[in-house]
């Protein structure tokens, strides 16, 4: 039987408030024993990855990660392991696709936000929650990805996202008090969190939404929204809290938009404190309450038991989403919309983002009002385990235990009870001269 000795591991998408979380996971299976070859992805391979410069980056030195720049260096990466484990990423179909040519198991976990999780074709997908799996059914069934794993092949771990490289006793969290002196913020009022979609961004994914808009038109819809969020912005300094506003991940991914760019872009618009990624953690920690229109981070708020309000966008139209939002809500099996309204059991949600979330929806004049009432920030206990169990499966710090937990029992198995076919393609892989001549080196 084929012991279990080195496995591959490839880092997911760029997040500058989290970019080692899956170092976590090369530790955690080192503690067991099991050597790990971590990489990271540049741009070729992943859009949304890893600049060349931060192969320099004290954290990855120290772990001796490996750099991937395209196929060739995947290709070498492969020679030394007997699996490979993806945080899924869109552009890694053809990833799994080499490793399992090679005969190799593959598993991918989730280590983002939002609701993406990409099959890639793998051997077994650990998902995040319930709701992933039935919406990753659903999009199998439409052929909307080009993998499909099916339902028998997912474990449910969670995301590893919000996770401290070390576990969630390592990382201390600032006083309110400090955090709000960092930021020029008064300790006394609530601290309402606008997460914007990015500006930059959204000139590019609207040209793809609405390939026969004119880039006056473009123009346009970016100032109505633009002129939304600073209405948002009025309305918290009309109901006497603390503003911060949370830029999108993409302001920090250079696939997007130039660095800074973001960032300058609302300090020209608004006398608002920008938060700095590193921290993020501690942001969600302190926070009283988030706030916006387009956008998922009402998963990240609900994920540390604070609520959200969506504003109903009165100059411009929600854009576009990938599914179909009735199919979407017909994954959920929580009630849907805010939970301000789940006692009434709606039939849709008021936006077409998020199928159900902790909190509030009202227009931005209605803003002042719920921001200035007590009950706006209870939130029932039930209802938000009910919300994580959901979206989330546990919001314990565990979920890196469990992704290594699961690879090693799903790589084991694999490798033990691997079909007759695998394991001609195993032994093709091995006899690769370029993996001879490796293997020799390293006696």
């Amino acid at each position: 039987m084929a012991q279990l000795k080195r496995i591959l591991l490839i880092a997911g998408r760029y997040l500058s408030e989290n970019p080692y979380r899956e170092v976590r996971i090369k530790r955690l299976l080192e503690a067991k024993g099991i050597a790990v070859t971590f990489a990271i992805p540049g741009q070729a391979i992943n859009k949304s990855g890893f600049t060349a410069q931060m192969r320099h980056d004290p954290v990855f030195k120290k772990e001796n990660t490996l750099w991937i720049e395209g196929d060739w260096d995947y290709q070498i990466a492969l020679r030394h392991c007997q699996g490979v484990v993806l945080s899924t990423w869109r552009s890694y179909d053809s990833l799994a696709i080499q490793a399992r040519n090679a005969g190799l198991p593959t598993i991918n976990f989730t280590a983002t936000s939002g609701q993406d999780h990409w099959p890639n074709n793998v051997d077994h997908c650990l998902v995040r929650s319930t709701m992933a799996i039935r919406l990753l059914e659903y999009l199998g069934r439409t052929n909307q990805t080009i993998g499909n794993v099916p339902a028998n092949q997912m474990t449910i771990v969670g995301s590893l996202l919000h996770e401290p490289l070390d576990g969630p006793e390592t990382l201390p969290i600032v006083d309110k008090e400090s955090f709000c002196q960092r930021y020029g913020l008064d300790p006394s009022k609530r601290i309402v969190v606008l997460f914007p979609a990015g500006i930059a961004p959204y000139r590019i994914k609207l040209t793809k939404w609405h390939p026969d808009w004119s880039p006056t038109q473009v123009e346009e819809y970016i100032r109505k929204m633009v002129a939304e969020y600073l209405a948002i912005c009025k309305g918290v300094a009309d109901a006497r809290c603390n503003l911060l506003i949370k830029l999108h991940p993409a302001a920090y991914a250079s696939y997007w938009c130039r660095e800074g760019e973001e960032a300058a872009f609302w300090h020209h618009q608004v006398a608002a404190k920008i938060l700095h990624p590193n921290d993020t953690r501690t942001m969600f920690h302190h926070m009283d309450i988030g706030v916006g229109i387009n956008t998922n981070a009402s998963m990240d708020t609900g994920y540390f038991n604070k609520p959200f309000i969506y504003l109903s966008p009165e100059a411009v139209p929600f854009a576009p989403t990938r599914v179909d939002r009735y199919e979407m809500e017909a994954c959920c099996g929580i009630p849907l919309g805010p939970s301000t309204r789940w006692h009434t059991q709606p039939q849709t949600s008021p936006t077409p983002w998020m199928t159900s979330w902790l909190g509030d929806f009202c227009t931005t004049q209605e803003l002042p009002e719920r921001l200035q009432n007590p009950q706006t920030y209870h939130l029932d206990p039930v209802q938000k385990q009910a919300y994580i169990q959901e979206f989330w499966y546990r919001n314990d710090g565990l979920t890196g235990v469990r992704i290594a937990d699961a690879i090693v029992e799903r790589l084991k198995s694999a490798l033990a009870h691997a079909p007759l076919p695998v394991k001609l393609r195993r032994l093709r892989h091995a006899l690769n001269p370029g993996h001879l001549a490796t293997r020799l080196r390293n006696l």
